[in-house]
């Protein structure tokens, strides 16, 4: 019979699940400081050991890691389905959740969009087979009854839809740069397109950019949460001080900061509420930016445009 000796504070985290087999049946106690379990001429012996610590602790839901296009955001718990990302959008009416983290920055860069009034994710289902769009769950569910025996692309749910402050809707597919998905995906969008034109909705296609260190993925981190905020960090007097300075014409963003003596973290906040602009999709927010006065002008803030296919 052969004996393997499992250390609680060296066992792998292959055999930490042997364990935890394992106690779920039944054990035969062999002295006060070890236990055993006889299966197939093997013996599992467990020698625990005063004070030693647990290497993996129990996880039961899913953190996001930091990186540069996730900064904190937590990712909800993914007990089935596919993964949710959660987030706040004012223009949605509070706390959101998405599937991708190209979802969120799509999400944000409707946040600080003019001429957004407000916007929704899956706002409605578009049924290919009748041609109409499903709002409530419940006819969705009477949908799917009445087709449950037909096979291939028979709906298609668009990632966001928005309303203008000029009253024009639009309906966005969201899609990472290499992914946007085959012939026969591209054929379902192109059918959903016509139905959702149909009804006076416009249907876009907006491919994030995969690289993290993209301008766009970068600056709107800094964007997004400035705009909550811009009010409270600004005053009159500093926002005079810097119009002065600008009136000119273009100036560098490490000399803006030096001659008048702000910090860089004031920069986001005027950008956000128009009394700086910059080209947001090309460079990032960092001391070689160029800024030149906008005088209340937001067209740099209108980006999602960058991203349509």
């Amino acid at each position: 019979m052969t004996v393997k000796m499992l250390s609680c504070f060296k066992a792998a985290s292959r055999d930490s699940y042997t364990l935890r087999k394992i106690k779920s049946n039944n054990w035969c106690r062999a002295g006060a400081k070890e236990e055993c379990y006889g299966k197939k001429n093997h013996l599992y012996v467990r020698i625990p050991h005063r004070g030693a610590a647990m290497r993996n602790a129990p996880s039961y839901g899913v953190r996001g890691r930091r990186n540069f296009t996730n900064t904190g955001v937590r990712v909800t718990a993914s007990t089935f389905g596919k993964a949710r990302i959660g987030t706040y959008a004012e223009k949605a009416n509070g706390h959101i959740t998405v599937e991708s983290a190209a979802e969120r920055l799509v999400a944000h860069l409707l946040c600080i969009d003019p001429r957004v009034r407000s916007f929704k994710p899956q706002p409605f289902t578009v049924d290919l087979v009748e041609r109409r769009l499903l709002y409530s769950r419940t006819e969705i569910t009477e949908a799917r009854k009445m087709r449950q025996a037909l096979r291939g692309h028979i709906e298609y749910t668009p990632d966001f839809a928005t309303v203008q402050i000029d009253g024009l809707q639009c309906a966005y597919e969201v899609k990472t740069e290499g992914y946007e998905g085959d012939t026969i995906y591209q054929d379902k969008i192109d059918c959903a397109r016509e139905i959702i034109e149909a009804h006076g909705i416009s249907l876009c296609t907006a491919v994030v950019p995969e690289d993290e260190r993209h301008p766009l993925l970068v600056n709107i981190q800094l964007l997004k949460p400035a705009l909550t905020r811009a009010h409270e960090y600004l005053t009159t007097d500093l926002i005079d001080q810097v119009e002065r300075y600008c009136a000119s014409g273009p100036v560098l963003q490490r000399n803006l900061c030096a001659d008048i003596q702000i910090s860089p973290g004031m920069i986001p906040p005027l950008l956000v509420i128009g009394v700086l602009q910059a080209d947001l999709v090309r460079h990032r927010i960092q001391g070689s930016l160029e800024l030149s006065p906008a005088f209340g002008d937001l067209s740099h803030l209108c980006l999602i445009e960058e991203l349509l296919s």
